[in-house]
């Protein structure tokens, strides 16, 4: 990936997240297992938090991390927390390109969560002998 394509992404990332597609849990988890992929161990190694905190700023609505926790994960990827006030001019009108970025940015991610589901039916499944419910 080209430093130009790799700004593109944190770019479509950041959208997603101003218009509240995604939450800010949602693009962490992007940024850690698409782009670098990294596990959230490693990942927690690296950028100095807890695996645990890391798994709830992930995967829980009401997590509710400081700022230095958030600077910590937005800082491989060159990012930081700062303020944004609304447009006084509207916002540009998507582009059928960015719409596609959008779509395969939103897939990639939809993978991640059913990986996550699968590895606990699994262990499920292994802990008390019996396979999960159908649904």
């Amino acid at each position: 990936m080209t430093a130009m394509q790799r700004k593109a992404l944190l770019e479509d990332v950041a959208a997603l997240v101003h218009a509240g597609e995604w939450r800010f849990g949602d693009a962490v988890r992007f940024l850690r297992a698409v782009v670098l992929r990294k596990n959230r161990e490693k990942f927690a190694k690296i950028v100095g938090i807890s695996p645990a905190a890391l798994q709830k700023l992930e995967d829980r609505s009401d997590a509710n991390p400081t700022l230095d926790t958030l600077n910590r994960v937005l800082r491989p990827f060159g990012g930081a927390v700062g303020i944004v006030f609304p447009r006084m001019e509207p916002p540009p009108l998507p582009t059928v390109d960015s719409e596609r970025r959008h779509a395969a940015l939103k897939a990639d991610l939809a993978k991640t969560h059913r990986r996550k589901r699968a590895r606990g039916r699994t262990a499920r499944s292994s802990a008390d002998g019996t396979a999960p419910p159908e649904r």
